[in-house]
């Protein structure tokens, strides 16, 4: 029999369905059926070693072939994973009670001699081995104890609150596998505990992924996960419509009617971790003075953003901290719209005529980014700011800023997979720090002093007395959380986390 070729029959076989090939042999056939569900990504992973990058994208692919040894459930709550439990044993002191049983995809055993060599790598202690890109998630970390096979300690140089959260996303990677070629091989393939093995890779094309018959949480019900990079708006809208792919991230408000007009797709809401602001560079001389930056604030009618430009795809923060993050003080008032205020406030910080100013943004990094931009420097200007927008591609935006080189203002939206404001604004705003155009003492004390507390009350205490401090002395225009937009093929029973994680382990098609 003549095989038929589908796509050039005219025919399209959408990807979520279930795909049944007949097997004859023997005088026996039978039918093979995969389920297959494609994830369409603006771009595509940089490497495959869970280690050694920081983009969603990657680590989108990287969480379905790794496991750790906390997670995080559907409610973003720390759950044991290769952990079977944890405790905290002094200020300094994290143990894990490790699942017994488990195997890498090669057949190595996963041990406490596992956690002690992951663990060492990543704080910088392991003979040899290259710096990782989330060292510094990692640097309180001064010995890690095997206590038995199953029974490992961390031992903090000084108390971190922020370790137990940095388990769910250290994922553990075998011995003697990596250890071979200096953990090289893993950048292409990765070798893990999770639900889902490599099974091929083609640059600038898809990723495949195929279910773990032998998972120790049990078979995934989805067989085959594929993501495949389409950097264009247009292109992945198209192919979400046809039916090409299933799983489309970061849907622009403009496109979301059009989507929900396809009786076959839907689209799914749900608030981000990630906080959108102004930078504003306070380290030059005419944004030095706190009332010029007050004036930004007060010049810039955030309602209006969320409702016109981000289609109300936005809930308003009064600093950067949504109210599901440890540190979110409910107190906090929000800068209300007044360019008339902002007018006064800059007469008397000297500059009654204004001055001219530049707003960096990346372009297609963020959720409407330059259009924000556009709406913000009309706004500026209104108050006398003249504000020019300098939109750049996201890779020429990572470079300036990580060069440290900002004109007077910078929109950016930051991501926090933590739950905890410590992390932002330990980032973006205490002194020297890689994102920081602010000098501020107080906050700098109250960051260190949260920083070295594991007590819960304390830790978000000393927070929001940071975030006070930043309110009346404002490193930012604190603008909004936004909220991510998905679509989805309606056969897909999934639903999206506000940390932006696109997780396919739990979940199955409609039958």
């Amino acid at each position: 029999m003549k095989a038929i070729n589908f796509r050039n029959a005219g025919l399209l076989i959408p990807p979520v369905i279930v795909l049944c090939l007949s097997v004859v042999g023997w005088g026996v056939r039978t039918a093979e059926c995969k389920t297959r569900v494609v994830v369409a990504q603006g771009v595509e992973p940089t490497v495959l070693d869970p280690d050694m990058h920081r983009e969603n994208s990657t680590n989108n692919v990287i969480l379905h072939i790794y496991d750790a040894l906390l997670e995080r459930d559907s409610n973003e709550k720390i759950q044991p994973d290769l952990a079977e439990s944890w405790k905290i044993i002094d200020d300094k002191t994290l143990e894990f009670k490790l699942r017994k049983g488990i195997a890498f995809s090669n057949g190595e055993p996963f041990d406490a001699k596992v956690v002690k060599y992951n663990y060492e790598r990543v704080a910088g202690l392991l003979p040899g081995a290259k710096k990782t890109k989330n060292s510094r998630d990692f640097k309180s970390i001064g010995e890690v104890q095997i206590i038995d096979e199953n029974t490992v300690r961390l031992v903090t140089k000084y108390p971190d609150p922020l370790l137990l959260s940095y388990a769910c996303t250290k994922y553990m990677v075998p011995i003697e596998y990596t250890k071979k070629d200096n953990f090289e091989k893993l950048a292409t393939k990765p070798v893990g505990t999770g639900p889902y093995l490599l099974e091929s890779w083609m640059k600038g094309g898809e990723l495949v992924l195929v279910a773990k018959k032998d998972y120790w949480k049990g078979t995934p019900k989805i067989d085959e996960v594929v993501f495949r990079p389409i950097p264009e708006d247009a292109t992945r809208i198209a192919e979400l419509q046809v039916g090409s792919v299933d799983i489309v991230a970061n849907l622009k408000p403009d496109n979301v009617s059009e989507v929900q007009e396809n009786q076959d797709l839907e689209v799914k809401f749900v608030p981000s971790v990630r906080v959108a602001a102004v930078w504003i560079n306070a380290l030059m001389d005419k944004l030095k003075d706190s009332r010029v930056r007050k004036a930004v604030n007060y010049a810039i009618d955030v309602k209006s953003l969320i409702e016109n430009v981000m289609g109300g795809n936005g809930y308003r923060v009064s600093t950067v901290a949504p109210n599901s993050f440890i540190g979110w003080d409910p107190e906090e008032q929000f800068y209300p719209y007044d360019p008339q205020k902002a007018k006064q406030l800059l007469k008397e910080a000297g500059y009654p005529d204004g001055f001219e100013a530049t707003i960096l943004t990346p372009r297609g990094r963020y959720l409407n980014d330059v259009q924000a931009c556009e709406a913000i420097a009309g706004m500026l200007t209104k108050v006398g700011i003249k504000t020019r927008v300098e939109a750049v591609e996201f890779g020429v935006f990572a470079k300036k800023t990580q060069a440290h080189e900002m004109p007077e203002f910078m929109y950016a939206a930051w991501g926090n997979s933590q739950f905890d404001v410590w992390d932002m604004i330990n980032t973006c705003v205490r002194s020297g720090a890689m994102f920081s155009w602010y000098k501020n003492d107080k906050v700098d004390e109250y960051i260190d002093q949260a920083a070295r507390t594991i007590d819960p009350q304390k830790h978000s205490q000393y927070l929001q007395m940071a975030l006070r401090e930043m309110w009346a002395d404002p490193p930012f225009a604190f603008l909004y959380q936004q909220r991510d937009i998905y679509g989805v093929n309606k056969r897909l029973v999934w639903e999206p986390r506000s940390d932006e994680d696109i997780n396919l382990s739990g979940a199955y098609l409609k039958k």
